[in-house]
Formats: C-alpha cells, structure tokens, sequence
C-alpha cells in the first residue's frame, strides 16, 4: 500500500479496526479479558490525524492459560490458526490466526517478545493496570501509557521487526514522553526481565541513548543481551536456544520443528507452499536452502555474542 494513500488507509483502517473491536467483544462473552496491542493504540498515542500509523493486523494479549479457550472463541468468528510466527528473542510468543472471508489476520500472544522473567506471569503485570479507547464502535483495553513505552523500545530492538516503523514509533515516543513515564516503563522492564531489549531498543537513537544513560540502564552482560546489541538474526537465537539445552532429546525437541516445520506453518510464510503438493515441496527445499546458508551465519553471531559476554566477565 502507497504509505499515504488517504482512502485505502482509511478503509483498511476501518476494516482492522471493526475486526478488532467483534474479536475483544467475542473474548468478552466468554468472560476473559484481552489486551489491544500496537495498531489502534499506538496510532492514537504517537500520530496524527493526517498522518496515521498504518497497519494491517490484529494483535491481542490474553492470558497464556487460556490460550485454547480463545482459539476456540476465534473459531467460532471463522478464523482459524495457521502456525505460530518464527521465534526470535521469545519463542513461541504468538500464534497467527486467519479468516479466509476477508483475510483478516490476529496475532494472538501469549507474551510481549522480549520478555525473559520465567518466575513471573506477563499477564498479570500488563494487565494489572490497563487503559481504556474506543476501536470500531467499542471499548477495548490497552497497555498502560508506561508499558506502551516498554513496548515500543522492545519492538525496536527485536530481530525481525520492520525497522523504519519501529523506530518511527520510538522516535516520537522519545519525543513526547516525560521522563517520569519511562522511568515506569523501566521498572515494568525490570520486573519482566526485559531490560536487556528495553536498553537495546532505546539505544538505537541518540535521543534514546541519552535516556538509558539518564535511567541509569547498564548495558546486560549476557549472550542474549549482546544478540540483541547486535541485530543478530533470529536463527542466532536458535542457536543460543541449542547451546542452553540439556540432552540429545531436548536439543531435538527445539531442531526438528526448524528444520520439518508443518504444512501449515509453511504455507503461511511461504506462498509457494499454497500451490498445492508440488508447491508445499517446493517451499520445503527454499527453507532447507536458506537454512544452509542462514545456519553459518546464525553460528557466527552467537559465537561472537558469546566472546563478547566472556571478554566483558574478564574486564
């Protein structure tokens, strides 16, 4: 889509945001809470009415326990699951769903990717304290202003992530935030164990420097820590992933489903895939090919992310 085509913007806008407000209705019914993520909330936060924050899908935080109840409530509005996303700082942090009749996507998450605290429950620190906006004719709730600020330094700082919008959205975080909200937004990144990506993601603009440096943000001496500083790719994570686990069985357990994903994931990432045996055939040899030239790369990047933790243990 042309970035500032006025109508189709205001059409897809519409479509997304409908889809979005019958979704946290739905989930509502069926007596469970849900939390509008990014789209509608960062688009009333950081832009203008003449130049909005484009964006093309749903995404919702829910309780990670309840995560079958809302497939099924997704399914009964006609979506259907297609494969969970690619894992790059978090794994398995959200599954996609989609509708066939409009093509409608939901990213349902079970966590904000960046998170590492294992002993805590994100959901119950986000959705401790939320915010309320109108989205396609109803009530919806939001992040809180201080872990909106979290969000969009973690969406920053991840691999993956489109880059130019990402740090569009930081930029005038940076901009119109006061400090007493990101001071919030690092104690929520403290609790969440998320202060390595908060850090990172704030250090990608000066202004964002100067702030981790005003909080007193000591750059994270670890591997993950230095794979997010840098930009690593997100199979270095699988990488690292590998190098944590214990045992022939458990290294499996995290190989397998990189290297035979399932149909369905396949076709979701891959095009090729939706062409039917040969296609899906097709699809599965592009990935073994990238995997062979993605693999060494990701090795490298965890090597020096390693070296970099080591050499700093010894200063």
């Amino acid at each position: 889509m042309p970035p500032w085509d006025p109508f189709r913007a205001a059409v897809l806008g519409l479509a997304i945001d409908r889809a979005t407000a019958e979704a946290v209705v739905a989930f509502r019914d069926a007596g469970m809470r849900s939390i509008v993520l990014k789209g509608p909330s960062f688009d009333a936060w950081l832009y203008d009415s003449d130049e909005p924050r484009l964006y093309g899908d749903i995404d919702l935080l829910i309780p990670a326990e309840r995560e079958r109840e809302a497939g099924r409530v997704l399914g009964a509005l006609g979506y259907r699951q297609l494969s969970d996303r690619e894992p790059e700082a978090v794994a398995g942090h959200a599954t996609v769903w989609a509708r066939p009749g409009d093509s409608v996507h939901v990213d349902l998450h079970r966590t904000l990717n960046g998170v590492r605290a294992s002993a805590v429950d994100p959901w119950a620190v986000l959705a401790a304290d939320t915010e309320s906006m109108q989205v396609g004719g109803a009530a919806v709730e939001i992040l809180s202003e201080p872990a909106r600020a979290l969000h969009v330094a973690l969406h920053a700082a991840l691999p993956g992530a489109n880059t130019e919008k990402t740090l569009l959205d930081l930029s005038r975080a940076l901009d119109r935030l006061p400090v007493a909200t990101w001071e919030a937004a690092a104690a929520l990144a403290e609790r969440l164990g998320a202060e390595a990506a908060f850090e990172t993601g704030l250090a990608l603009l000066p202004a964002g420097a100067d702030l981790a440096s005003r909080l007193e943000l000591a750059p994270e001496q670890s591997v993950e820590a230095a794979l997010l500083r840098g930009s690593a790719p997100y199979s270095a994570w699988t990488v690292n992933r590998l190098s944590k686990a214990r045992g022939l069985r458990a290294k499996l357990r995290i190989l397998i489903p990189r290297l035979f994903p399932t149909p369905d994931f396949m076709r979701v990432w891959y095009p090729v895939a939706r062409r039917g045996r040969a296609g899906l055939a097709l699809a599965y040899l592009k990935r073994w090919a990238w995997l062979v030239t993605a693999g060494p790369r990701a090795v490298r990047a965890w090597r020096r992310a390693s070296r970099e933790t080591r050499d700093s243990a010894q200063k």
